[in-house]
């Protein structure tokens, strides 16, 4: 079963959170105790068989597009890796996108990995499906959600999001599923076997501004797959073409994608708190020299975190009491977020 995003209700209290946010002290001392390390962000692409040369230039070139972000952008430059279907296709390409490479590249991210750091596997090609089975289409054995899957429990307490942009790719969902992972396919079934535009829109998320809808000069995963999911359907209405692709993301770990995910959830709570930049890089870079800066970016992750939980017990709530503390959390979060934008100096000391 699909299911569509929950309607939200605390529109109101958003906004007089961020109307509020640019005033006076929240009363939290984010000095007091010293900032644990930052989570690091490891990212994995994988571009697999193009079968004709058009493809295979697409699909180099939405790659080189996402490097090209990560480290004039995002300020991601270690912990990257390419495997593509030929090996001199770039100079940036670390090795042929075998079933075998690719299992490694996942268990050594695994490996290299912080028990807090976060991680991206993505997937640019084609693929194909049998039944309820999705597989990535690669040279020599394709890649299965199963398989990936199982090599995936490497990870026992990082943080993983699985963007499989093939065509054919729904079958990943179920069979990813699981604690901590967001897993994205830019169709909702196996069946959905057209070319895909999912991914180069999903990676122009990263690589423009518009994706960021908050305004707090970093994108999450949610705001990706919504701004990717808005331009594949004006990109279909413009050529006056039936959508065949139906993008899902599923981050509860009950294995049903929603088509349109939501911070309140069921599905899309913790994708709006996945970054792969952790903090905008200017203020990454300012947190590394200065204590209160750092201890701040720490603040924030606690109560982004506490909004993710807040938000997980809505359904227990009476609609008062949530909308209260809620509140609470998002007047904080925004004089957070202003005093970081002030270099450490705001008023949140």
């Amino acid at each position: 079963m699909i299911r569509g995003a929950r309607a939200a209700s605390v529109s109101a209290v958003l906004a007089a959170a961020l109307l509020l946010g640019a005033g006076a002290a929240s009363g939290h001392s984010a000095t007091a105790q010293a900032a644990p390390a930052a989570p690091r962000t490891h990212v994995l692409v994988v571009t697999g068989l193009g079968g004709a040369p058009e493809y295979s230039e697409q699909f180099r070139t939405e790659a080189e597009a996402l490097l090209d972000a990560l480290d004039s952008r995002l300020g991601v430059r270690e912990n990257v890796a390419w495997l593509a279907e030929d090996e001199a296709l770039s100079p940036r390409v670390a090795g042929r996108a075998s079933l075998e490479a690719v299992e490694r590249e996942v268990l050594g991210m695994a490996n290299r990995a912080g028990p807090s750091d976060v991680a991206l596997i993505l997937l640019l090609g084609h693929g194909s499906g049998r039944g309820q089975e999705s597989r990535f289409s690669l040279p020599g054995p394709d890649l299965s959600g199963e398989a990936l899957s199982m090599w995936l429990h490497a990870f026992p307490t990082q943080t993983v999001a699985v963007v499989n942009a093939a065509s054919a790719s729904g079958g990943f969902v179920p069979a990813l599923a699981g604690e901590r992972r967001i897993v994205v396919t830019a169709t909702r079934s196996p069946r959905e076997r057209e070319r895909t535009h999912f991914g180069g829109f999903f990676i122009n998320a990263f690589a423009l501004d518009e994706a960021d809808v908050d305004k707090d000069e970093r994108v999450s995963l949610l705001e990706a797959f919504r701004y990717a999911t808005g331009e594949v359907r004006r990109r279909y209405e413009r050529d006056n073409e039936m959508l065949t692709e139906h993008a899902l993301l599923d981050d509860d770990g009950d294995g049903e994608g929603s088509l349109e995910p939501s911070p309140d959830g069921p599905d899309g709570t913790l994708a709006s708190r996945f970054f792969l930049a952790q903090a905008p890089v200017a203020m990454a870079g300012a947190a590394a020299d200065d204590p209160a800066v750092a201890a701040l970016l720490a603040r924030k992750r606690e109560v982004e975190d506490g909004i993710a939980a807040l938000r997980a017990r809505r359904d227990e709530m009476e609609e008062e009491d949530y909308d209260a503390q809620l509140e609470t959390l998002l007047v904080e979060l925004a004089r957070l977020n202003r005093a970081i934008r002030d270099g450490g100096s705001g008023p949140c000391a």
